[in-house]
């Protein structure tokens, strides 16, 4: 079924998440490409999850950039849609980023700059105009915040698997079954 709102869940590291995130209509997948950060995908690991995974448009996080050469290889290995980074990256490569961006706590307004990631708190005291993706708190709040006029979706994280084919998706699934239309 169709879900009510823009879905992405970020930090995908199993093929389990994201055939399970792809079948549930989720419409963004995020992957972790920097070599060195917690949950990084390595570019054949992320080919053999792409072979089995239709649909959803595929966000690279680029958390931890350092160079604007490294772009250029996400590109080439991931063939992302989005790029996801922190307000600062994005500061510091914004004119590198050839693709729409995803960023973190962030007061700018840019065309490239396709949705500001919050929390459920930072949303509080946020004065921005750009759309939105708001990591709920819980799945309780998940309805009333898509409500919000600047909210244009919910954002989602996946999580390890506790060994091959063996997960738990019972945080996961009470957001996405709230978020399914009827």
């Amino acid at each position: 079924m169709p879900l009510k709102t823009v879905v992405k869940v970020g930090n995908i590291s199993n093929l389990s998440d994201a055939r399970y995130c792809s079948g549930m209509g989720v419409e963004m997948l995020g992957f972790r490409v920097m070599e060195g950060q917690p949950n990084y995908i390595a570019p054949k690991l992320f080919q053999e999850i792409r072979g089995w995974v239709t649909g959803p448009k595929i966000v690279a996080e680029v958390y931890g950039i350092t160079s604007g050469d490294q772009l250029a290889a996400v590109i080439e290995n991931y063939a992302p849609d989005y790029f996801e980074l922190t307000d600062e990256e994005y500061g510091r490569f914004q004119s590198q980023l050839s693709l729409p961006c995803i960023v973190t706590k962030s007061g700018r307004s840019d065309d490239r700059i396709a949705y500001q990631l919050l929390t459920e708190d930072e949303l509080e005291g946020y004065r921005g105009s750009a759309r939105l993706l708001i990591k709920p708190s819980s799945g309780g709040t998940v309805l009333d915040l898509i409500a919000l006029p600047k909210v244009a979706g919910v954002a989602l994280d996946g999580t390890p698997e506790q060994r091959p084919g063996f997960k738990d998706y019972a945080d996961l699934a009470e957001i996405l079954e709230k978020l399914e239309e009827y």
